[in-house]
């Protein structure tokens, strides 16, 4: 029974459905159509929403800007912890300085001196004939040097003239390239360092018992000042040569003006006195200001000190 009741129920409302359904969409399909939601725009616009409201959120912001401030913060920590750390790790102590022997000082002295006397100089050709000829002849053949070196000295006792010429040109040639060498090194250094270099050697030979001494020849540097007699024969002695004739010498000459300066009264010597006086005075102010250049060089150039420089 009630089957049957619910097919008639069901008839009722297939029946009049149509006509409904029909009567609604005839009258307002737009507004049907427009209340119909999109599911792609809602999906966007959540989308939309979802980020732009993640990327506005305060707190998002805050916590990160916390989290940067918390870096930096940790980092100054650190920084002022290994600051501190330094600060109090205890110093090192200083090695003693090695007490020196009286023969190592000595030693060292020696080998500060050779510094600055600038030992090493320029390479220089051989300048005299038999320097030449040997460097010529003498080779590593096998034979010792000093039999090698006597062969070559009888062959050079026996040389033709022409040979003989030929070595006194290539000599003549060798030292007027040497003096321009040897000028060119001296002038590559300032005239502080010659004087220093000098200094240095006189110590030297001093020191190591050696009776000749090579000083470097330096225009620049200061001059001693002569004596009054020096003055004097200076001012005579090209005179007195041409007064004296062809036939007399230099000896000659300076006996001669040796006694007229014995001869001569104070009031004549004391021009000469006078100007030997002055020259004493410019001379050592002269000197005095090499050597504080001298110093200031060496302190400067080789990492010495002034103490090091010897005295003249």
């Amino acid at each position: 029974m009630l089957t049957s009741i619910g097919r008639a129920a069901a008839r009722r409302t297939m029946a009049s459905a149509p006509s409904a359904l029909g009567a609604t969409i005839k009258l307002a399909p737009r507004v049907a159509e427009a209340s119909r939601p999109s599911l792609h725009g809602a999906a966007l616009s959540v989308r939309c929403l979802s980020v732009t409201a993640w990327a506005r959120s305060p707190a998002a912001s805050s916590s990160s800007r916390s989290g940067s401030g918390a870096k930096k913060a940790s980092g100054t920590k650190t920084k002022k912890k290994k600051t501190a750390a330094k600060k109090a790790a205890p110093k090192k102590p200083k090695k003693p300085k090695k007490v020196l022997t009286p023969e190592e000082k000595e030693k060292a002295e020696i080998k500060e001196l050779k510094t600055m006397a600038l030992l090493k100089g320029p390479a220089l050709l051989p300048d005299s004939t038999w320097t030449i000829y040997s460097s010529e002849n003498v080779r590593s053949d096998g034979v010792s040097l000093t039999d090698k070196i006597k062969e070559v000295a009888a062959r050079f006792s026996g040389l033709s003239q022409y040979e003989k010429d030929r070595l006194q040109s290539t000599a003549q040639s060798n030292q007027a390239a040497n003096k321009r060498t040897r000028q060119q090194w001296v002038e590559s250094y300032p005239p502080e360092a010659i004087y220093m270099a000098n200094l240095s050697r006189r110590r030297l030979a001093r020191k190591l018992g050696k009776g000749r001494i090579n000083l470097i020849h330096d225009d620049r540097l200061p001059k001693r000042a002569v004596t009054a007699y020096a003055l004097f024969i200076k001012s005579r002695f090209r005179g007195a040569t041409a007064s004296a004739g062809s036939g007399s010498t230099a000896v000659d000459t300076f006996r001669v003006l040796s006694t007229e300066w014995k001869a001569m009264s104070e009031a004549d010597k004391k021009p000469f006195q006078d100007m030997a006086r002055d020259e004493i005075e410019i001379s050592r102010a002269q000197f005095k200001e090499m050597r504080e250049k001298a110093k200031a060089y060496w302190e400067a150039h080789e990492g010495g000190s002034a103490s090091q420089v010897p005295s003249p």
